[in-house]
């Protein structure tokens, strides 16, 4: 009867540990599967996120890819007409392909405060798809490489107006250059200063040097901004299809 009993109790302490056991590893389950279910909201949100940022720059890279064509336009124009002297083109004309060719430039303006976050917060393992993390990496290091020939045409765009400070404010009547850059008062210029305006232009040979950097320069950001705006259609793919497989899982 004693062995019995033994028996009895030893089973009922085998099941209670059992028991037991069970009940720890269905904890642990329903603890991953909550932790799981907690992350994939996040990355979700990191995801929705990430896109209001990328539609934002897409907006942002159109504008700019529109603008910065134009000032491309207007330098090789510029260039052309200074190479070969061509005294036919009107004074206004000159003006515009100056003040907005010579004188301007458009820069990328990336909204990507959710990627510098995650970098910061060391929590880029929030998502999941290595393809997306690798084209986020490259976009961010491009847009940053970016920033150097920004620079640099800065610099070419500062020497072109000191250079012809002494000239251009009188290149043209049109005082809406001159106003629009900060360069005159309503003063209308007489015939004789204008064409002496042109003429120093036109004779104006280390402006065109310079101009030839500046058009070089502005054609090569044109195929960068292009490039950036691949990676952003790439990128907003790859976020759509995240999305849309978080969705249905």
């Amino acid at each position: 009867m004693q062995e019995n009993k033994f028996t009895t109790y030893l089973l009922y302490a085998v099941g209670e540990i059992v028991l037991v056991m069970i009940g720890i590893l269905l904890a642990v389950q329903i603890g991953e599967w909550n932790d799981g279910q907690l992350e994939k909201k996040e990355e979700v949100r990191t995801l929705l996120s990430l896109k209001e940022d990328f539609l934002q720059s897409r907006i942002n890279v159109d504008s700019t890819l529109l603008e910065q064509s134009k000032v491309v336009r207007r330098l090789s124009k510029l260039n052309k007409i200074l190479i070969i002297g061509d005294r036919s083109v009107s004074p206004d004309s000159l003006a515009e392909f100056v003040y907005m060719g010579a004188f301007s430039y458009w820069k990328v303006e990336p909204t990507k405060g959710t990627y510098d976050a995650l970098i910061s917060a060391g929590k880029i393992d929030l998502l999941k798809n290595i393809e997306l993390k690798r084209l986020l990496a490259g976009y961010s290091a491009e847009i940053d490489y970016g920033f150097e020939d920004e620079a640099f045409s800065m610099d070419l765009t500062i020497r072109l107006v000191e250079r012809s400070a002494d000239y251009l404010p009188t290149i043209s009547k049109n005082t809406h250059f001159q106003r629009y850059y900060f360069l005159s008062t309503d003063k209308i210029y007489s015939e004789g200063e204008v064409k002496s305006s042109v003429n120093k232009l036109m004779n104006d040979r280390k402006f065109l040097g310079v101009l030839v950097m500046k058009a070089a320069m502005e054609s090569n950001r044109l195929v960068y901004q292009k490039s950036i705006s691949s990676k952003l259609d790439q990128i907003l793919e790859l976020i759509n299809q995240e999305l849309a497989l978080k969705n249905t899982n």
